[in-house]
């Protein structure tokens, strides 16, 4: 009887003390909603990855290797369980030391953040409705790729590179941008857009149009999108 009692007991703690082990190497991830070019062992495409039990836009880190069992869709923001175990030597040279394991995905939520992502017309920024380019008279378009975090756009002389600093599908900061230096008789539409640019702090969508918002809510340009 005590053999027994013995052995069940035993059979309890070894039981208890897996689950301990499995818990400990355990951890909580965050996986955004677009990968992005990286240089591991040769140039990759890298999920982005980070811990905690909030996002911080400005976190994000490399993830090099691979999940197990992680059906990865772009577009997607992810909450997921990852198991972490050591790989069994010899470990090749262009593989992780260690095995990661999906055990659950906790949520799965559309990027508010991608709905920017787009060809956009501008048809008003200021007082100033449907500014056209001094050269071709076309109307003057910006691309926002929200994943890429970058924007290019026609300011009527000069066109216009920068970055996306912030973007949580509501809040936006852009990058001052590098613009080219040709000189026009009229520079109004090009003064407006830049200072738009540099006061934006926000954006709403409806209607299939963008627009940007300073720091009160009040709109500083409208675009109409294209694609």
């Amino acid at each position: 009887m005590k053999t027994i009692l013995f052995l069940f007991i035993s059979t309890i703690l070894a039981a208890v003390a897996c689950e301990r082990q499995a818990e400990e190497n355990t951890e909580t991830w965050w996986i955004n909603s677009s990968k992005m070019d990286c240089v591991g062992v040769g140039p990759m495409s890298c999920l982005q990855i980070q811990k905690g039990a909030e996002i911080n836009p400005g976190s994000w880190e490399f993830f090099y290797s691979s999940i197990q069992g992680f059906d990865y869709e772009p577009g997607n923001i992810y909450q997921i369980k990852v198991k972490i175990t050591d790989r069994e030597p010899p470990v090749p040279a262009d593989a992780s030391s260690k095995i990661y394991q999906l055990v659950e995905i906790l949520s799965e939520n559309p990027d508010p953040a991608l709905r920017l992502t787009n060809i956009w017309k501008i048809i008003q920024v200021g007082e100033i409705e449907n500014p056209t380019g001094f050269k071709n008279k076309e109307a003057l378009t910006f691309e926002f790729n929200a994943s890429k975090k970058t924007y290019v756009g026609n300011m009527g002389c000069n066109s216009v590179r920068g970055e996306i600093k912030e973007n949580d599908g509501e809040k936006l900061l852009l990058g001052p941008g590098a613009a080219t230096r040709m000189a026009c008789p009229d520079m109004s539409a090009e003064n407006a857009i830049s200072k738009a640019l540099t006061d934006t702090r926000g954006y709403k969508l409806e209607n299939n149009q963008l627009y940007l918002l300073n720091e009160s809510g009040q709109t500083l340009m409208t675009f109409q999108a294209i694609d």
